[in-house]
């Protein structure tokens, strides 16, 4: 089944529209979001430990998808390494270069649509523009694109500054026919299973008043089902143009067309599985202005680790029934062998299924802001629980 965006005239605001961002979720994650709020639980005592923290993890954002990279950068006929085409997308935010590690992990993970002479690969061409997929960034959770858009000739693509022009790209315009999809093969997946949230930003451009624009696309996987977005299952992305769009919410198109490609080939796993199973985390979880409190345990059945994410299934005692409070894995934390701690902040989790009476099991995962050197993770704590990691 199709999962468009959805209408961006009605659920898109004005001062957001930079991120580009939209969500056609899945039917059971439309329930679960809608239902959910987050635990209002206890914090460990663990978090409380007086050590160096930055918090580079959230769930369902675009990772800071900024780029100095200029388009004129893959202009040039060699072999790009994963870091040099996605290494500044993470490292801007930080205010530093990434580490050796992170940029190695970033090119085992990376996909390039280039020839193997290194070439830009043959672009998709219609009424004189054209889309290259340069490269892809993807893990079971997350999957970034790099796009390089070429206007017809003679048409300037500056770059555009909200507070200054009130005006952003869009690589879709307002009608239904103008909508980005992003389809998996028939059949490949249960009706309605397959959901995602969009995101993307124009990366800053070394010569702004040309006809050409390179984009970071990041798809965020909201699907049901297990589904990942590395599975190697064919997933066409079809996009219809590319517009302006201002804060009156007017959409001017600056070329129209049909660009379809297919993204989802040829992704390999980098998943870590931590020995997780059974342990158990347990909190009040209290919603005081109504006067609801639950005695919650939750009790670990999987976690697991990539470079780009982390994933983890549990079951939990609070009722499915409440409707105040939401369901979360609980505190965890990610801490390097420097002894650097990351916090893992997470979302709303969704329910896979009743393990026994009174018990649900639940899954979600946090997507990283930036990427993580598996070789430099010493272990990850988990409420009061400490698991080793050991990633060779």
């Amino acid at each position: 089944m199709k999962h468009n965006i959805s209408d961006l005239l009605d659920r898109y605001p004005a001062e957001d529209v930079e991120l580009g961002g939209i969500t056609p979720y899945s039917s059971t994650r439309i329930k679960e979001i809608t239902m959910k709020k987050i635990m209002n639980a206890n914090t460990s005592a663990t978090q409380a430990k007086a050590r160096a923290r930055i918090r580079p993890t959230r769930l369902l954002i675009a990772a800071a998808v900024v780029a100095a990279l200029s388009v004129s950068a893959l202009a040039a006929t060699h072999m790009f390494k994963g870091g040099e085409l996605f290494g500044d997308v993470f490292s801007q935010d930080r205010g530093s270069a990434l580490s050796q590690g992170q940029m190695d992990a970033i090119d085992r993970l990376v996909q390039t649509f280039q020839g193997q002479d290194g070439s830009i690969p043959a672009a998709v061409t219609d009424n004189g523009a054209s889309i290259t997929p340069i490269a892809a960034l993807a893990d079971e959770n997350i999957y970034y694109l790099r796009l390089r858009v070429e206007a017809p000739e003679g048409t300037a693509l500056p770059d555009l500054d909200w507070d200054r022009d009130e005006a952003v790209y869009q690589l879709f315009g307002p009608e239904a026919a103008d909508r980005l999809t992003l389809e998996p093969a028939q059949g490949a997946y249960p009706a309605d299973a397959f959901g995602y949230q969009l995101n993307f930003r124009p990366l800053p451009d070394s010569e702004p008043n040309d006809n050409v624009k390179e984009f970071v696309v990041q798809f965020t996987n909201l699907s049901d089902e297990g589904i990942a977005l590395n599975d190697g299952v064919s997933k066409r992305l079809t996009i219809h143009g590319l517009w302006t769009q201002d804060s009156d919410k007017v959409y001017t198109p600056i070329f129209t067309g049909e660009f379809a490609f297919d993204i989802g080939l040829n992704f390999q796993s980098q998943l870590l599985d931590l020995a997780v199973d059974g342990l158990t985390w347990s909190t009040r979880a209290e919603d005081g202005f109504r006067g609801v409190a639950y005695d919650v345990t939750n009790t670990v059945k999987q976690m697991s680790l990539s470079p780009l994410s982390l994933s983890y299934r549990y079951t939990t005692t609070l009722p499915k029934d409440n409707n105040w409070i939401g369901a979360g894995l609980g505190p965890v934390e990610i801490v390097l062998k420097d002894g650097t701690a990351i916090l893992c902040i997470q979302g709303c989790d969704t329910d896979v299924g009743d393990s026994q009476i009174g018990t649900r099991e639940l899954e979600g995962f946090v997507v990283f802001d930036q990427p993580l050197d598996l070789s430099q993770v010493d272990y990850v704590q988990y409420g009061e629980n400490k698991i080793p990691v050991n990633a060779g």
